[in-house]
């Protein structure tokens, strides 16, 4: 396997199944629909459900075994990278379901999203969408901050039976901190949730009135980001 194969199995290894990804039919002038992806075959190809909500027979013409379409989808993590390419139609299926089978890409495209890098960490913290004489109340869940930057932070906790993550709404983080006489309060937002090992990552943008906060604490953990 030559190191450009590396690369892209590295990056289409992120296509896991259930992932909702972005398919502009027709190349870059193309529409888009938003398919989900069923599975790969590393090196051959990548299998993708229709979305059930679109009618089939509007796309018949532009969904067909030869045509030009680009994949793009967002990989979280520490920098949050966004990832494309172009690839073909090899075969659709409308029965028993409307599958679309594309061919492996030979390259990939990526761009870093994230204007400020995030240092890995490992800080106990709870969140909770409600706030009362100064601590988190109401339903907290227990967790840990795995990665932080000056303007957010990627939040970590154990999955439980049903769970599937964080209403993107205003919540408050408390920050466990060595050396600190009470848990650090910050404001916050969730962006986005994803399942990974069994754990439920949150990212979360900090709000512009805890950022003093955020890179005092930043400062006292000497993590300049």
């Amino acid at each position: 396997m030559d190191v450009n194969s590396e690369v892209v199995n590295e990056f289409i290894n992120y296509l896991t199944p259930g992932k909702v990804i972005d398919l502009q039919l027709g190349g870059l002038s193309g529409i888009r629909i938003k398919p989900t992806v069923i599975g790969i075959d590393l090196g051959k190809y990548i299998l993708l459900k229709f979305p059930s909500k679109l009618n089939p027979a509007d796309y018949k013409d532009i969904i067909i075994a030869g045509g030009n379409v680009v994949v793009r989808y967002i990989i979280e993590g520490q920098h949050g990278e966004c990832v494309a390419f172009s690839t073909t139609i090899e075969h659709v299926l409308s029965i028993p379901e409307r599958l679309i089978f594309l061919n492996y890409p030979e390259r990939i495209e990526n761009r870093q999203l994230r204007s400020y890098q995030r240092e890995k960490v490992y800080l106990p913290a709870q969140i909770s969408h409600k706030v009362m004489d100064g601590k988190i109340s109401g339903t907290c869940i227990n967790g840990y901050i795995v990665d932080i930057s000056s303007r957010g932070c990627q939040f970590s906790f154990k999955a439980q039976l049903g769970q599937s993550g964080v209403k993107k709404l205003p919540i408050y983080i408390s920050i466990t901190l060595v050396g600190y006489d009470k848990p650090l309060l910050v404001n916050a937002h969730v962006k986005n949730n994803r399942i990974e090992h069994g754990s439920i990552l949150v990212g979360i943008m900090f709000e512009d009135v805890s950022l003093g906060s955020i890179n005092s604490l930043l400062g006292d953990m000497n993590i300049n980001v």
